[in-house]
């Protein structure tokens, strides 16, 4: 297998044997991203699911005065994409764009369908995989009404680990909801702990 990260990471979720890989292997394109290069933009065709290889990337989204509201970042054997677009075969609403210099593998979501079809292994995967994104936009949303900026920041630190290191800052500050000056603070403060 050429990817024997995605296969090892897979594996922790679900018992998914080579031969079902070598099946699915075709599927999968990789790909480089330089620092700022977008995948997909609102109003393409929501079709693909990318798993990070290398860098982080991240979903964003635009306001009608053009400012960014990041949703999500995802590093090393992490998957992204348009979900909700997926499943409702609409045009996706988010961008997908390398945050870093990334390197990922992209492959089409009717190929999974197939294989969920095909395989209970797949099909845990797959409930594994939503359940695990489920619990995450809970957990957004409940720190997002309940705990404050600094509580927030010092969460994404405890959950993006190293990564946060190569995120810009207006990035970070867009995805806890607060502005880039008051994370400003925040960093000044701990820095001054």
């Amino acid at each position: 297998m050429l990817y024997p990260q995605l296969v090892e990471n897979t594996q922790k979720l679900a018992p998914i044997t080579e031969e079902e890989w070598e099946e699915f292997a075709p599927c999968l394109h990789f790909g480089k991203a330089v620092k700022g290069d977008h995948l997909s933009r609102p109003g393409e065709e929501a079709k693909y699911i990318w798993i990070v290889l290398k860098g982080v990337i991240r979903n964003y989204d635009l306001d009608d005065k053009g400012k960014e509201y990041t949703k999500v970042f995802r590093g090393p054997g992490q998957f992204i994409g348009s979900y909700p677009e997926l499943l409702q075969k609409t045009p996706t609403r988010l961008f997908v764009q390398a945050t870093t210099d990334a390197n990922y593998l992209r492959f089409p979501y009717a190929a999974v369908i197939v294989m969920m079809d095909k395989y209970k292994s797949w099909e845990r995967l797959g409930r594994i995989l939503a359940e695990q994104n489920y619990l995450e936009k809970e957990k957004r949303e409940y720190d997002l009404m309940h705990l404050s900026a600094e509580e927030r920041y010092n969460e994404f630190v405890k959950i993006h680990g190293e990564m946060v290191e190569s995120i810009p800052q207006y990035q970070i500050a867009s995805t806890l909801a607060i502005s880039p000056e008051a994370l400003n603070r925040i960093l000044k403060s701990r820095k001054a702990n």
